[in-house]
């Protein structure tokens, strides 16, 4: 998908936790993998929306938070992306579903503020 593997890789600084960030930009995706949520969190965020879920590396994470279930997910954070995998998202099971061959609009990044990206991005496929 173009928005993710086009976005420059995070640094440092960015990778700072920022509780009042929330979903900011949303792409159109076609006949994807994605998990819905109703309570996420990620670097002290807590939000809801629709992810472009990374199957491969989710089951690869090895990772336990108590009450919380792990997923990578492909998804943008103030813009920048990781070098290695999209970002590991906390997630709640209730209200929470994986769906196959989804098409409809993803949350593609999470930050304070719209960062001139397009919430009509050219439509995406897996």
């Amino acid at each position: 998908m173009d928005f993710y593997n086009q976005a420059p890789f995070a640094d440092a600084s960015i990778l700072n936790s920022s509780p009042f960030a929330k979903p900011t930009a949303r792409v159109a995706a076609l006949n994807i993998t994605v998990l819905k949520i109703e309570k996420g969190m990620f670097r002290d965020a807590q939000f809801r929306g629709i992810f472009w879920l990374d199957e491969e590396k989710t089951a690869e994470n090895k990772t336990n938070v108590v009450d919380w279930n792990i997923a990578i997910v492909n998804c943008l954070w103030f813009g920048t992306r990781l070098e290695t995998r999209g970002i590991e998202l906390k997630y709640k099971e209730e209200g929470s579903e994986i769906l196959y061959n989804y098409t409809g609009e993803i949350v593609s990044n999470i930050s304070l503020k719209q960062l001139g990206m397009s919430l009509k991005a050219p439509l995406i496929k897996a």
